[in-house]
């Protein structure tokens, strides 16, 4: 009888025995995958209509590109044709120097107020040729060459099918800055949120990281979508539109790699501190 008891008061003393309990996080930090994966879309959709906003729409960024294709070359081919004729050989007139005229032609097409070039470079360009070549270029002179390049560049650009699609440009940048003030909002309605609930770098890591793997995975499929899209268009305006696309959603890509880069070490550095 007595060993009984005393059996009985050991399993009793062993039932009693508190089970280990997993103790939560002592800074009181909690997963919230749903928060960051929503911090993805948005960075995906503001580095998408941000990058759009400075890059495809945008006149000086296009002028640069147009400067460079098919459409600026043959401006600058034009220009330097009219002052080889004029005895001004050596071909003084380059893309840098046609980029504000071609920069005016593509403000009027996104409707914005066209501006005034400046024309000091190319009438420099222009007198330093001509005096190499011993050639003099009279002040009035440069000032006409000034003028026909804008003529020149009104009539390789504004063509009827480039304005005719200004239409449905115009309309795109506007949806564009639309969402751009959206997200913008939503951004900031998350910000707060995050704060509240002490997941501001919990979120942000893994949302740079997988709206950057997003805004890639888009871009590329815009980069090659696009030819597609502008089916119905002339020739002239898909390689001219295709051409800045191409372009930006480039630019719009590398964007992304470096979202992705930046979201690893911000993830990393968030888990070191964490554990710390």
């Amino acid at each position: 009888m007595s060993a009984n008891s005393r059996m009985a008061r050991y399993h009793s003393g062993e039932a009693e025995d508190p089970q280990p309990q997993a103790s939560p996080n002592q800074n009181g930090y909690q997963r919230r995958p749903a928060l960051a994966r929503w911090v993805a879309v948005l960075i995906t959709l503001l580095t998408i209509t941000v990058g759009l906003r400075f890059t495809v729409f945008n006149a000086n960024y296009t002028a640069g590109v147009v400067s460079r294709d098919n459409t600026g070359q043959k401006v600058i081919n034009d220009l330097n044709n009219d002052l080889l004729s004029l005895g001004i050989s050596g071909n003084p007139v380059t893309s840098g120097l046609v980029q504000p005229y071609l920069e005016q032609g593509i403000a009027e097409i996104y409707g914005e107020t066209a501006t005034t070039v400046d024309d000091a470079d190319l009438k420099a360009a222009i007198a330093a040729q001509a005096q190499a070549m011993g050639v003099t270029a009279s002040d009035s002179l440069q000032t006409s060459l000034a003028n026909q390049a804008q003529k020149t560049v009104k009539q390789a650009v504004q063509t009827d099918t480039m304005m005719a699609a200004g239409t449905k440009i115009r309309r795109a940048r506007q949806i564009d800055l639309w969402a751009i003030v959206a997200v913008v909002m939503l951004l900031i309605v998350t910000t707060i949120y995050a704060f509240s609930v002490y997941h501001v770098l919990g979120s942000l890591g893994p949302g740079l990281t997988v709206g950057g793997v997003l805004t890639i995975v888009l871009s590329v499929a815009g980069y090659f979508g696009l030819p597609v899209v502008l089916a119905g268009m002339t020739a002239a305006v898909q390689t001219a539109v295709t051409t800045v696309g191409h372009s930006g959603l480039g630019v719009i890509i590398f964007i992304g790699a470096a979202e992705i880069v930046l979201g690893l070490l911000v993830l990393l550095g968030h888990r070191t501190f964490r554990k710390a």
